[in-house]
């Protein structure tokens, strides 16, 4: 398993424009969603009482808003934008990972042309596997959105609220990486020109070793994270904006090296 993990990453290594051009692109992304909800949250903020004054004009601000929320088309234009959001993700989502996986393919090639090729090749299957997807991962909440408020009327303290949706919530999160790891190969089976029959076959076959992978990629991944976030904590300021824009990096290559760890497999046993 090791050495799968050490080729992915030497593999990973050898994709530095396709890390960067996630970054950049995730950098954008998450640039564009501060810009977004800052101009929903400032307005808000300068409106609400200060300290100084009494209980009475918090407890009015908040049933205004509860008003203008509830009797108002307040919320429309923000829903919009937030739907318009959503949509140029799922847009932009699959044209991203048809560059990445072209890029794995076909690494003869010049990076650039490779990235825009696989745009160019790829980008309608990978729309389809992409909102499949989305829509297997939204499925089951179907059930577990609706025991989440029946556990959340009756239960006496958070603490049972959390042991008696453990069950649920962990089966949901297994559910949802299982599914990642299966479109991940539905991708790479496409990029490679197989059918979708062959790579369903090539997963179940060798599920075992690839959720061991993927377990030990994000575990890698979570470690980082909580490195990151404890090093914010004890050095705030400047280094800690340099160290997040860092791991942002990082966190990018992690991912690339998750694919990578996974196509080593897919090279050696396809």
């Amino acid at each position: 398993m090791w050495k799968r993990i050490r080729d992915g990453g030497a593999m990973a290594l050898r994709q530095p424009f396709a890390v960067f051009a996630l970054f950049i692109y995730n950098l954008v992304w998450g640039l564009a969603l501060y810009k977004w909800i800052q101009s929903i949250a400032v307005p808000l903020l300068h409106r609400y009482p200060g300290g100084e004054l009494s209980r009475e004009a918090i407890h009015l601000f908040w049933v205004e808003g509860q008003f203008q929320i509830m009797k108002t088309d307040l919320l429309e234009p923000y829903l919009w934008w937030g739907a318009g959001l959503l949509a140029l993700r799922m847009v932009l989502s699959p044209l991203m990972n048809a560059a990445v996986y072209y890029s794995l393919r076909h690494t003869n090639l010049n990076a650039g042309y490779r990235f825009v090729e696989g745009i160019r090749t790829l980008s309608l299957p990978y729309f389809g596997l992409y909102v499949l997807q989305v829509a297997l991962t939204l499925t089951p909440l179907v059930w577990l959105v609706p025991q989440v408020e029946s556990v959340f009327g009756h239960a006496r303290s958070y603490t049972d609220l959390g042991l008696e949706l453990l069950p649920s919530v962990g089966g949901y999160a297994l559910y949802v990486f299982l599914l990642q790891l299966l479109f991940l190969f539905l991708q790479i089976g496409r990029a490679d020109g197989k059918s979708t029959m062959y790579t369903l076959l090539f997963f179940f076959r060798h599920i075992g070793m690839i959720v061991l992978l993927g377990g030990a990629l994000l575990l890698m991944t979570m470690l980082l994270s909580a490195a990151v976030m404890t090093a914010s904590f004890l050095w705030a300021g400047f280094v800690a904006l340099i160290g997040f824009q860092i791991y942002r990096l990082l966190h990018m290559f992690c991912k690339m090296w998750a694919i990578t760890t996974q196509y080593s497999l897919w090279q050696e046993k396809a």
